[in-house]
């Protein structure tokens, strides 16, 4: 919890030195890179069903299936256009959950009830911009917290600096 509050006090500097724009972003990957991950509803794993990835542009650009743990494995082609969704369909049922996926440097990103609300409330703000994505962040971690959560990190990982706060 220290973390978590030390980070929330951060994130403002860190953005400030990154030189971030509100713009959509326009970064295409040089080469084919992979992304796995978790695929968690409440924390609880859905261990079937599959998972679609699509670039900023809305095309689907990779697939995949959700296996017996609850992990998942995808292949993003060299040019991917980023950002990239990934939204994970698990078998028999109409919800889907989503994640966002920055840059091509993120190898890890786990798709759970957190990082659904995270991509609704940046589309919501007015995009999938980086900055979007990071209040989104916060306003997950808040939600979570209010509706009985932890409040904690669960679902997220990663270096603030390469993905919204470090939560993908």
């Amino acid at each position: 919890m220290k973390s978590l509050a030390a980070f929330l006090i951060a994130w403002p500097l860190l953005l400030s030195g990154c030189g971030e724009s509100n713009s959509p972003s326009s970064k295409s990957s040089a080469t084919e890179s992979a992304i796995t991950g978790l695929v968690l509803d409440d924390d609880t794993p859905i261990t079937k069903g599959k998972i679609e990835a699509a670039d900023r542009n809305g095309k689907v650009i990779a697939s995949a299936t959700i296996n017996g743990d609850a992990h998942y494995r995808l292949k993003l082609p060299a040019g991917s256009a980023f950002p990239v969704v990934l939204t994970a369909s698990p078998e028999g049922e109409t919800r889907t959950l989503k994640a966002a996926v920055t840059s091509d440097l993120v190898s890890e990103q786990d798709i759970s009830s957190v990082t659904t609300i995270v991509v609704e409330t940046a589309m919501n703000l007015g995009g999938l911009t980086e900055t979007n994505l990071a209040k989104a962040a916060g306003a997950a971690i808040s939600q979570r917290r209010s509706s009985g959560g932890s409040g904690g990190s669960a679902g997220f990982k990663g270096d603030p600096t390469k993905q919204y706060g470090g939560w993908h």
